[in-house]
């Protein structure tokens, strides 16, 4: 009778991948690697829903600065005499940059992505050696 060998998972490569492919946005792919492909999939859509949040903030960040930008600077090419009525003396031409009221956030979801990332990869990892501890003292598989 021939006997099919259950190969052990690599908590160092489930480590690699996780962490490598959550560089590019693609948290769980080693979770997927060592089976667990329904938390794979968890940790991917979460990841996006994080990093989504994070790029609206930096999208509302950098809008801010440019709108102000154009608005500080538009008075320079309108033609004297026409638009003089138009644009109030106090407008935003008189004032800085102000876009701090979504830096904190920016940064906030900055970190949570960070630590997200980082906590995926270790999981991994995790998984993998409870899974190879369980094959070494079984000989079962723990999850499929």
């Amino acid at each position: 009778m021939v006997q099919a060998v259950i190969p052990f998972k690599s908590g160092g490569i489930a480590f690699i991948l996780a962490f490598f492919f959550g560089l590019f946005l693609f948290n769980g792919i080693g979770h997927m690697y060592i089976g667990k492909v329904r938390r794979g999939v968890g940790f991917l859509l979460l990841g996006w829903l994080i990093y989504s949040l994070l790029l609206v903030f930096l999208i509302f960040t950098i809008g801010m600065n440019i709108g102000q930008f154009f608005d500080l600077y538009s008075n320079q090419y309108t033609v004297p005499g026409i638009n003089d009525d138009l644009i109030p003396q106090n407008s935003i031409h008189s004032e800085s940059f102000d876009s701090n009221m979504p830096m904190p956030l920016l940064f906030f979801f900055g970190i949570i992505y960070l630590v997200y990332w980082i906590a995926q990869a270790a999981d991994a990892n995790r998984l993998a050696k409870k899974f190879n501890r369980h094959l070494d003292k079984e000989g079962t598989l723990l999850w499929y």
